[in-house]
């Protein structure tokens, strides 16, 4: 059995507003890494067409993201 949360009725139409601005949109999620790539395809934040090898070019991990960002910090 799988459950997955259906995305809003507007995402897609504003991703394709932001796209079409100028504005590169990014997502950042707790889900796993597939899980991501899967939600960023339905939304039109990357293309549908896009092969499932390709995830680690669009996803990568928290640990990653913090190096990446300077570290991160409690709220």
């Amino acid at each position: 059995m799988a459950i997955q949360d259906p995305l809003r009725d507007t995402v897609h139409e504003s991703i394709v507003k932001c796209k079409n601005a100028g504005i590169t949109v990014k997502m950042i999620t707790g889900d796993n890494a597939e899980t991501a790539f899967a939600i960023a395809k339905k939304s039109g934040i990357i293309p549908l067409s896009t092969p499932k090898t390709h995830l680690n070019h669009f996803v990568i991990s928290g640990d990653k993201f913090a190096l990446k960002t300077g570290g991160t910090r409690e709220i």
